[in-house]
């Protein structure tokens, strides 16, 4: 077990759900970011969100969408006063250095026209393959929190570009805490969701991608893969409503989107 106890850990601007918070940390050289799933004083630690931090890298990383490197530890912190183990989302910097960094929704905010949506925003700057892309990212993994912090623009000597795809663990079946909430959990739903750019449904922002989509082809194989080493970790019921998630909502993707297969 790792001993991350020296660790100081604060709340993330929009991290707080209904429950508790979503904690963070870095390394004293800002190089590495760690995560923990929900947390309240009452309750401890608890949620899947770090383990679906690394399943969405391993989607992204089988696609070839571009998301910062992350690894599952089991290890000790210390939170108000309180040694816990949990399993922590250890990611690596997605920043160059000297590179400064601006949430998109503030970017936008800056640079937006009278009535100009995000979208368009985005597009003018000409990210829109990234912004399609990960329209489509988010409609796979079922993500719920694209938020307006949740994307960054990273900028050095006036060249400007989006950050990979980064806290993408309120995804898959992230609101069920026991079997009976996964066995009535439906992995093609519609939900409201937290978006900044595009709709509010995950589904009609797939209706907003007005060009293909270059992306390595998902084969059942791919399962294997995912679940790696965590057989312990999460239930087989839990691991069988992930990959419904994933493979049904690719299979959906491919009947609306074109998506063509291999990585520029």
């Amino acid at each position: 077990m790792n001993d991350l106890r020296n660790l100081t850990w604060s709340q993330a601007a929009g991290s707080i759900n209904s429950d508790g918070a979503f904690l963070k940390a870095t390394s004293t050289d800002k190089t590495i970011y760690y995560k923990i799933s929900a947390y309240n004083s009452s309750q401890g630690i608890y949620g899947h969100e770090t383990i679906n931090e690394l399943i969405a890298y391993r989607v992204s990383r089988e696609l070839g969408i571009p998301v910062p490197k992350t690894e599952l530890v089991n290890a000790l912190v210390h939170i108000d006063g309180v040694d816990l183990e949990a399993y922590v989302a250890v990611s690596e910097t997605y920043k160059n250095p000297n590179e400064t960094r601006v949430a998109f929704e503030n970017f936008y905010k800056a640079n937006r026209d009278n009535g100009e949506s995000a979208l368009s925003v985005a597009v003018r700057f000409g990210w829109q393959t990234q912004i399609f892309t990960m329209f489509l990212f988010d409609f796979l993994i079922f993500n719920r929190d694209r938020h307006g912090a949740n994307l960054e623009v990273l900028e050095i000597n006036g060249e400007k570009r989006l950050s990979p795809l980064f806290d993408n663990g309120l995804s898959f079946a992230v609101s069920c805490a026991t079997d009976k909430e996964l066995a009535y959990f439906d992995p093609m739903a519609d939900k409201h969701v937290n978006n900044f750019i595009g709709s509010r449904s995950l589904y009609e922002n797939l209706g907003l991608i007005k060009e293909p989509i270059i992306i390595n082809e998902l084969n059942e194989n791919v399962r294997i893969v995912l679940f790696e080493g965590l057989d312990s970790v999460l239930s087989e019921l839990h691991r069988d409503t992930i990959w419904n998630v994933l493979w049904g909502r690719w299979n959906y993707a491919k009947t609306v989107c074109d998506l063509r297969s291999g990585v520029k």
